[in-house]
């Protein structure tokens, strides 16, 4: 092990140590639920419901400006924790960079957003990660990575009161970027080709520029109007320099240059009356049990580094100690013991949890999960037999699961990796089962990825270009990028469909027919 390794596990032990024997803070939480928003705090009903209207505001400017692609299918909707600082959010995050000031996950387990107040600044993050959230959710095709970042720091900035809108304003900090001098910016042609994973040290001037783009390209309607002209030309397949041509009708350099002016003078933002409707949020209590293991929960459900873990199930047993029959304390008891890889023990936790409650689609999820880990467990073990029997019993709880709630997407993750194995698979039901996944919960990368792979083994290549394209074109990188550009030039092969001259590989495909 390295010093500096060394060194990190110390840390953590550490932190292990205290978040492990600190006393359980006294708590009021609640949690408010809106349209498209449930949101936790440890605040009063009155500034939890202030803050759900001041979401759903963001949530209409969004939709106003660019409607989903369904209007009449409603969304899952988004859990967001409100922090009281960084103290908190590393009770989520244990080593999270200083830098951050929120965070957004859309995880197999989970999707959530965690912000570190409801000051001006946190704002501006959470509606920057709300935007990603928004544009994943609820808009067809897959945008390049300039205007993914772009489009959420274009609205980031919004300032919005129950009667007036500001869109586009002011952005300091992408402004101190800009400033530094003539020839510190990144050549246009690289900023329409890049994301921002792979732009290293000059990250800042990629999200700086994209920013100024966006915003120049926003800020008329003749030149909004050019934007999506040339949205739809890389949806088509066109390469993003070539598609200028036609659309914006304007060459790298002379974007740059107009760009440059643009920032340089006074640049426009919409400022209006607007009569926000109030939105409907219902406000409850959280149990004692929740409020204790509210941060335990969302640690579990991120990726937990190896010495946080005995810890983390300390503190899970003992709150589930002081209340057994907490179905929320089992189910992350249960959790704790799957990062302990214990799956024995966690099957015994949600077995009873599971029988008393047969209509709770959450807790016969989970049961199935946790039955799945002790059945692949089983075979490792040399007992394929047992394996079998937990599997059976799996997909039992699976169909409770489905008839009570059939819009958790983490119900048609399971289904699939239930089904897997099988010799028959992928069946035209579970091509069904994946489709329907990734319509609710079309961010997370993994349902989207097997998505993919099961449709090429289906021969369906161009319908899994279409899954895998916002996936290699997410501008963060994400999850197995390596694999993703791999299978997504294979099915491109399969389909006949060939990359643009000179590109490595496409920036978008055009969608299925319906």
């Amino acid at each position: 092990m390295s010093a500096m390794s060394f060194l990190r596990a110390v840390a953590l032990a550490a932190l292990a140590s205290l978040l492990l024997f600190a006393p359980p803070a006294r708590a009021e939480w609640r949690k408010a639920t809106s349209e498209h928003f449930v949101i936790y705090g440890n605040t009063s009903e009155g500034s939890l419901r202030n803050y759900a209207q001041k979401v759903e505001r963001f949530d209409r400017v969004l939709r106003t400006w660019f409607p989903p692609r369904d209007p009449d299918v409603i969304p899952p909707r988004l859990t967001i924790y409100l922090a009281d600082g960084r103290a908190d959010m590393l009770k989520v995050w244990p080593d999270m960079p200083e830098s951050i000031g929120g965070f957004y996950t859309a995880g197999e387990e989970r999707i959530f957003a965690v912000t570190g107040g409801t000051g001006p600044e946190n704002d501006h993050t959470l509606f920057h990660e709300y935007g990603h959230h928004y544009m994943y959710q609820n808009l067809n095709g897959a945008f390049p990575g300039w205007f993914s970042e772009g489009f959420a720091e274009f609205f980031a900035t919004a300032d919005l009161s129950p009667s007036r809108m500001r869109i586009g304003l002011h952005s300091p900090g992408r402004m101190n970027s800009l400033t530094l001098g003539t020839n510190s910016w990144m050549p246009m042609e690289q900023v329409l080709r890049s994301r921002s994973y792979d732009t290293g040290s000059r990250g800042h001037f990629y999200y700086a520029q994209s920013w100024a783009l966006t915003h120049y390209l926003m800020s008329t309607p003749e030149r909004q109007a050019k934007l999506f002209l040339y949205l739809g030309a890389i949806n088509s397949g066109r390469d993003p320099v070539e598609a200028l041509a036609g659309t914006i009708d304007r060459t790298p350099d002379q974007l740059q240059d107009d760009v440059r002016r643009y920032v340089s003078g006074r640049i426009n933002f919409l400022s209006q009356p607007y009569a926000f409707p109030p939105a409907d949020v219902t406000v409850t209590a959280l149990s004692p049990a929740e409020s204790e293991l509210i941060w335990l929960d969302l640690r579990l459900a991120r990726f937990v580094p190896e010495p946080l873990r005995a810890a983390n199930l300390a503190e899970a047993q003992g709150v589930a100690a002081r209340y057994p029959d907490d179905p929320f304390a089992a189910r992350v008891l249960a959790q704790a013991y799957l990062d302990m890889q214990q799956p024995n023990e966690a099957v015994e936790v949600m077995r009873p949890i599971a029988g008393a409650h047969p209509d709770e689609p959450l807790g016969q999820r989970f049961f199935a999960v946790t039955l799945m880990d002790a059945g692949d467990k089983a075979e490792k073990d040399g007992d394929p037999d047992r394996r079998q029997s937990l599997y059976s019993e799996a997909r039992r709880a699976l169909a409770r699961a489905y008839a009570a709630d059939g819009l958790d997407y983490r119900t048609y993750l399971a289904l699939n990796r239930n089904r897997r194995g099988a010799s028959t698979y992928p069946s035209d039901n579970d091509l069904e089962v994946l489709r329907n996944g990734v319509d609710l919960a079309p961010q997370v990368s993994a349902l989207r990825y097997q998505a993919a792979q099961a449709m090429m083994n289906r021969g369906q290549y161009r319908e899994a270009v279409f899954y895998l394209m916002p996936l290699a074109n997410n501008p963060h990188g994400g999850d197995r990028l390596t694999e993703v550009r791999a299978l997504l030039q294979q099915a491109m092969q399969l389909a006949g469909m060939v990359p643009a001259a000179g590109q490595a590989e496409p920036e978008a495909a055009p969608a299925p027919a319906s």
